[in-house]
């Protein structure tokens, strides 16, 4: 489970009411517990399911000492929730032609939806338990006046949104809407709202799993992970950059394994991966304040290197050479229309990427087109990988081994993309230090992920000056 803000969203009047069998807190957790020890879902007696102590909504805390390697609960697949195990199984498998989209998601989707109203759920103990929809507060579904006004554009978080809304809702109109029309005995008339469908998605999106797919060699269009799963328990738990335990996929349980000594009466914290603050709060609706998330990242868009390139004196000559050479970086696919380099708090994350673009825009005509007669590969290429990645680290005295053109280039790029935000980097840093209790949670997740990014870019702006 993620660690948004336990506020309700401001416009719900499209939204059905859940369904719910229990009302009191007490009573929802009481039954959930229940219902897990009934399906031999083992809780260690070390830990225990709580509001109280928990970062976010509820969360599980430990009631003694526990050492690394230990198991905090087993989660038997029987449990899972997924296509494959709801009570319309037989109708998804049956009509899974009609149920291929793009996010792979829409079976589950459609399963959720079936439970989600469904009050004599097998898993509606689960259901009533886990947060209510509205409690999700994703930027999705802040009004799109603040959405647009807090965001801006340069984190990359508003993109992402919009986005998001332009294909679920594709999906919903062509995929969803018209398999749950053509089979009303089965779903009621809330399952034909988008407002509740984009609910659904961010349940799924904040709160699933994918089980890692076994690597086959003979087979290269393998997948690399499965659909997503809802696993009861599991999704309890917070996220951290700095997490305590992880889900380990068995034959027939889920494991939740300590990785770390956790101290009694601290939270359990599980990981969703190598997520930036970007990441976190277009997915989860939260995000962390630096250094706590030492996974965070910065994006400089491909567009923005080639703007910058534009206006270095050395192509104001010849114009017409730089389109020629971006044109063969992006036939060779070393960079696309949206694509970005990655920067991290150490390094370059995409150096590969990044050195072969540079390596091409400082090339002469003649040097061009003899690259290109080669197809993109050059002779010289082994001589130059002795010092490998480690000329892409951030180090106290800059990146010392880059050539300067290259320099004045990522430095240019860093001024380009630091101006874009709305606030400079010392402005958040004195918020930081004693304007805080001015902001609202929403405001408070922007600043941290707009800060951090200021950071690296900062970073790569010294190391190149």
């Amino acid at each position: 489970m993620a660690a948004p803000a336990k506020r309700t969203c401001e416009d719900h009047s499209n939204v059905s009411s859940k369904i719910s069998t229990v009302s009191r807190d007490e009573t929802k957790l009481e039954d959930f517990l229940s219902w897990t020890s009934e399906n031999k879902l083992w809780l260690s007696p070390k830990v225990a399911v709580s509001k109280q102590g928990s970062c976010a909504q509820y969360g599980m805390l430990t009631t003694d000492n526990v050492d690394s390697g230990e198991c905090l609960f087993k989660v038997p697949r029987k449990l899972l929730l997924h296509p494959k195990t709801c009570a319309i199984s037989r109708l998804l498998k049956k009509e899974s032609a009609a149920l291929v989209s793009e996010s792979g998601w829409v079976p589950l989707l459609l399963a959720l939806m079936y439970e989600y109203n469904n009050p004599e759920s097998t898993w509606r103990p689960y259901l009533d338990l886990v947060p209510d929809f509205r409690e999700l507060d994703l930027p999705m579904f802040w009004p799109e006046s603040e959405r647009a006004s807090l965001l801006g554009s340069a984190n990359g978080i508003l993109k992402c949104v919009e986005r998001d809304i332009k294909s679920l809702t594709s999906e919903f109109t062509t995929i969803v809407l018209p398999f749950v029309q053509k089979h009303t005995d089965v779903f009621g008339p809330a399952c034909e709202n988008v407002e509740l469908y984009k609910k659904m998605v961010a349940f799924v999106m904040a709160y699933s799993f994918t089980e890692p797919v076994a690597d086959d060699e003979d087979k290269e269009d393998a997948p690399s992970k499965s659909a997503p799963m809802m696993v009861p328990m599991a999704d309890i738990l917070n996220h951290v950059a700095h997490n305590n335990a992880e889900l380990r996929f068995e034959k027939d349980f889920l494991k939740m394994v300590s990785t770390s000594k956790i101290a009694k009466g601290a939270e359990v914290f599980n990981t969703y991966g190598m997520l930036s603050n970007k990441d976190e709060l277009h997915m989860y609706g939260f995000s962390e304040r630096y250094p706590n998330n030492d996974k965070d990242t910065v994006d400089i868009p491909a567009s923005v290197l080639k703007t910058t390139a534009e206006n270095l004196e050395a192509n104001q000559t010849d114009k017409t050479l730089l389109e020629e050479k971006w044109e063969f970086l992006m036939e060779q696919e070393v960079v696309g229309e949206d694509d970005a380099f990655v920067l991290s708090n150490e390094s370059v994350e995409t150096c590969d990427e990044l050195e072969t673009t540079l390596k091409v825009l400082e090339m002469t005509r003649g040097e061009f087109e003899e690259h290109q007669e080669k197809d993109g590969w050059s002779e010289d290429e082994g001589d130059e990988e002795e010092d490998g990645d480690e000329k892409w680290m951030f180090v106290p005295n800059g990146i010392p081994k880059l050539k300067e053109t290259w320099k004045k280039l990522l430095k240019g790029c860093a001024e380009k993309c630091l101006a874009l935000y709305d606030t400079s980097l010392e402005e958040d840093e004195e918020c930081l230090a004693s304007g805080l209790d001015k902001l609202s949670q929403r405001q408070k997740y922007v600043l941290y992920t707009d800060h951090g990014q200021k950071l690296i870019l900062q970073k790569l702006l010294d190391s190149c000056s």
